[in-house]
């Protein structure tokens, strides 16, 4: 997690470039009074090109659209296509909100700009469809939608609000009716968004975990009533979205350490709040089994202790995915599944007799005689 002074000095220049907006430009498309109405609700598609009005400061283009809005009305804005975009809007002189792509990509190489923000007032606003820079053209299209501004009610399942971060920290209360694994973001144009859920012996923060400067939140809640703390790791102030959803969990999910693994069998868990789960696995003979520890929205680690045995992978696996293949003797043996960074989320565990292949040692960290008598003839 990083402050990150370069984007306090790029988001300072975004805002002078967007003000410039505002000032007389040449070439086509029209601001305030002249620019093309935008419907909340409605999709306009254009173009950034050589003859769209300049921005004398930085050589930038830009379109702007009016926007006539009640006091309170909460909009979201969403820029895709082709152009290296940024999008504004202001009330009269005055930016109310910004976003930029920050470098972020979607689909067959289009950009993606999102911005939330609420009318302080009845009026028409300016929103700004503006180039990252004097070299950036391109089509782009503008979407327009409404969203409902928080009420100050708990937020639950299913919840989407905006609301404005007017200070370092708001407070808003998660009421949990059904255990599950709850998925809460924070996004934000405006802000490097900072999450932090607590309650009923959840303690979780997270910056980054959502794309780009949003924050994410999965973990598995039970019923009750829960904290969600929202901040800015850069200090700004601005809209944000805050979304809460519940993923149903199967009854064979496992949300508690100690439960016993079964080989050939695969067993489906959630690391809890530390980002970890531990499994038991009893041997009554010598095995030569593979552990595969998969999850698609966190980067896995295997470790395994026991008689003889403390071995331990990260990304032995596909991918992320940690993978250790042992050589165990009968005994009990301790298999725990954790996330790299304390992350929260869904993972299967699958356990693999490999019959009378030859053990890999790779990634354990027991040595046979030869090897150890080698090491230790070269150390003297």
């Amino acid at each position: 997690m990083n402050t990150r002074p370069t984007r306090l000095f790029a988001a300072f220049s975004l805002t002078l470039a967007l003000a410039a907006c505002q000032k007389l430009g040449s070439g086509g498309g029209g601001d305030g009074d002249t620019a093309p109405s935008l419907a909340v609700g409605d999709s306009v598609s254009g173009e950034i090109t050589s003859s769209s009005r300049l921005n004398y400061n930085d050589g930038s283009r830009h379109q702007g659209y009016r926007v006539t809005l009640k006091s309170g009305q909460a909009v979201a804005l969403e820029l895709g296509g082709a152009l290296d975009g940024q999008l504004s809007v202001f009330d009269g002189q005055s930016l109310l909100a910004s976003a930029s792509s920050r470098g972020y990509e979607g689909e067959a190489g289009t950009s993606e700009v999102s911005l939330a923000f609420k009318a302080p007032k009845d009026g028409t606003y300016l929103v700004a469809v503006n180039s990252a820079g004097a070299d950036a053209f391109g089509p782009f299209k503008l979407k327009s939608s409404q969203v409902t501004p928080y009420d100050g009610k708990p937020l639950g399942a299913g919840s989407e609000a905006i609301d404005w971060l007017m200070g370092d920290k708001q407070d808003y209360t998660l009421k949990v009716d059904k255990a599950g694994i709850y998925t809460i973001a924070m996004e934000s144009g405006a802000l490097d968004a900072y999450l932090h859920l607590s309650g009923h012996g959840i303690d979780i923060e997270d910056d980054d975990g959502g794309g780009n400067l949003n924050a994410r939140i999965r973990a598995y809640l039970e019923p009750g009533d829960y904290t969600i703390g929202t901040s800015s790791l850069n200090g700004s102030t601005g809209a944000f979205k805050l979304k809460v959803a519940l993923t149903p969990v199967d009854k064979d999910l496992i949300i508690r350490d100690g439960s016993a693994l079964v080989i050939g069998r695969t067993a489906q868990g959630m690391v809890d709040s530390r980002g970890r789960r531990s499994f038991v696995l009893d041997l009554d003979a010598a095995r030569h089994l593979q552990f595969d520890a998969i999850a698609d929205n966190f980067d896995s680690v295997l470790r395994i202790s026991g008689p003889g045995i403390d071995a331990e992978d990260d990304d032995g696996g596909n991918g992320t995915n940690a993978r250790l293949v042992l050589q165990l003797g009968p005994g009990r043996y301790t298999v725990t599944v954790s996330s790299f960074g304390s992350q929260q989320g869904v993972f299967e565990l699958e356990t693999t007799d490999l019959g009378d292949e030859p053990a890999t040692p790779a990634n354990s960290n027991r040595k046979d005689a030869a090897e150890a008598a080698t090491e230790a003839a070269a150390a003297n």
